[in-house]
């Protein structure tokens, strides 16, 4: 895609320097010629004059750019005024405020024409570095993970980095009681998984498969563009990066040797959720961070363990609740998989649950059966030990893949609680499978409940499970949206929701998933998604 033209961007400039403090210092990876007094512009990677300015503006192509720009600028000092022009901008640059800084006097932040800017005017001088990184992921700071890359070094840093990138041989840090590991080839820069991810694919296209470009580059904006299409056709030598953003983002690619049936919706999708997973875990930035930590030897902030709760009153489904848990893979670094099941008036056979799970941990808990169902997941919660928990129906079958899907939902998303939509529904009492309507990979309100994933310590500082016997995924659901939190879901082809006659805490009737509003697809039998990895044992 092509980036913002230099005279453009040096009118977005021009705007954003008028009436700012003098003097100024403007840093970008474009040809700007900038005529005024007091201004100095600078490329990027170069030296620059030194601090302090009154204003520092920091003008690049698009949003990966500046995030790339802001990991390496040099100390900057500080400024009343700082803001960020960039050329090619899906929408609005906000500013995350920290409470530590002075008082903001004015936040000018505007977006046209496909650019963005943002100026912010406080009433004392402000550390430069932190309001360009507030403004570059004005969704959060993803951190260092606890491995601080770094390419220049001085062995009496106070927080010495743990890797140098490119740099020439250091002495030993008294911090470290070493010298930092040396990497001369880190890989190629990753992609960042906020900027590059599915959230807004499309199951339907309006235009056929489309040639990837030479000269496009790796940008949202180029995968905006892309939605639309039924995939892009992929060529030997293409450029490595933009097929890594495009799979991250979802977009369905194809080489001349494929044969992938992307006329099909469901193999079409099938096919990008795989691509999707498979260089979500191999090129985002906590994919390359861990790479770095594993090569310098020092722990590194990956993905949360998980703790599956299992409520269940039905000894009869134990041993196929219990199995999709154990078929979970959960392939991701750091996040290892328990199980707290909670039998509800019934304590299950230790030996029987150690028969199916083999080595995978688990508490055991039997509880009542008068107890009501919001205190079962309560106690379950109460016994749980991982970083975020899963909820897991005892009827509902589950792809291998569930738990890593829904913790890279939670990577790119940001959301508090992500799940699946009930997208493939089983009717039991007709054998009949179905697929219904609505959007998967986007911002909502409601998702199934047998998947929904939270953080343990928001789960109670929201008050955890509601203490009531119906409606206690709504309840939380509705918790989360209290506190200001966001829900996501994921797509939903690796979960199947089993609706039988009856049993069911939400019960709208079988005519509610038949409705031709309702349905965009009905096949006869069990015919679930094959990402759900069945196999015959499960076939009810």
């Amino acid at each position: 895609m092509p980036t913002t033209a230099p005279t453009e961007t040096s009118l977005l400039v021009e705007r954003a320097l008028d009436g700012l403090k003098r003097p100024a210092l403007v840093l970008t990876d474009t040809d700007l010629v900038i005529d005024a007094e007091d201004v100095s512009v600078v490329s990027l990677g170069t030296p620059t004059p030194s601090p302090p300015f009154g204003s520092v503006l920091l003008a690049v192509a698009d949003l990966p750019t500046l995030r790339a720009a802001v990991a390496d600028l040099p100390g900057l000092g500080r400024a009343r005024v700082i803001g960020v022009v960039v050329g090619a901008s899906t929408g609005l640059l906000p500013l995350r405020i920290r409470p530590i800084w002075p008082a903001l006097r004015v936040l000018d932040a505007g977006a046209e024409d496909g650019s963005a800017v943002t100026v912010a005017r406080f009433a004392a001088r402000v550390d430069v570095a932190e309001v360009l990184d507030g403004i570059a992921y004005a969704d959060g700071l993803p951190g260092h993970g606890g491995v601080i890359v770094a390419r220049d070094y001085d062995p009496d840093d106070k927080v010495p980095p743990d890797v140098l990138i490119g740099a020439a041989a250091a002495g030993e840090s008294p911090v470290l009681g070493r010298a930092p590991v040396m990497v001369s080839d880190p890989g190629s820069a990753p992609l960042d998984e906020t900027l590059f991810h599915p959230i807004g694919f499309r199951r339907d296209w309006t235009r056929g498969l489309v040639d990837l470009d030479p000269a496009w580059t790796a940008t949202p904006g180029l995968v905006d563009s892309l939605r639309d299409a039924q995939g892009v056709r992929i060529a030997a030598g293409a450029d490595e990066r933009v097929v890594a953003a495009l799979a991250m983002s979802g977009v369905p690619l194809v080489g001349s040797d494929d044969e992938i049936d992307l006329d099909d919706p469901l193999r079409r999708e099938e096919h990008s959720v795989r691509q999707r997973r498979a260089a979500l875990t191999e090129h985002s930035t906590v994919a390359w961070r861990q790479r770095l930590a594993d090569r310098a030897g020092v722990r590194a902030a990956a993905y949360p363990s998980v703790s599956v709760l299992l409520p269940t009153r039905r000894p009869a489904l134990l041993d196929f609740a219990l199995r999709q848990v154990a078929k979970q893979r959960a392939t991701l670094p750091g996040a290892e998989v328990e199980l707290v099941l909670a039998g509800h008036g019934f304590a299950a056979d230790p030996a029987e649950v150690r028969r199916v799970l083999g080595d995978l941990p688990h508490t055991i808990l039997g509880l009542p059966a008068d107890t009501v169902f919001g205190d079962v997941l309560r106690a379950a919660t109460d016994a749980a030990g991982g970083d975020v928990v899963l909820k897991m129906d005892d009827d509902d079958w589950y792809g291998p893949d569930v738990v890593t899907d829904l913790l890279l939902a939670r990577r790119y998303s940001r959301a508090e609680l992500v799940g699946m939509p009930a997208e493939m529904v089983y009717l039991e009492p007709i054998r009949t499978t179905v697929r219904r309507r609505g959007p998967s990979e986007n911002y909502g309100d409601v998702v199934a409940g047998g998947t929904m994933m939270i953080d343990r310590s928001l789960l109670r500082e929201i008050g955890g499970f509601a203490s009531v016997p119906r409606h206690v995924d709504a309840r939380l659901l509705d918790a989360v949206s209290a506190a200001g939190g966001g829900v996501y879901r994921a797509h939903g082809l690796g979960y199947l929701l089993r609706r039988t006659s009856a049993g069911h805490t939400w019960d709208p009737g079988l005519g509610y998933f038949l409705s031709r509003r309702a349905v965009v697809d009905q096949w006869r039998g069990f015919r679930p998604s094959a990402l759900l990895e069945h196999d015959e044992s499960e076939v009810p």
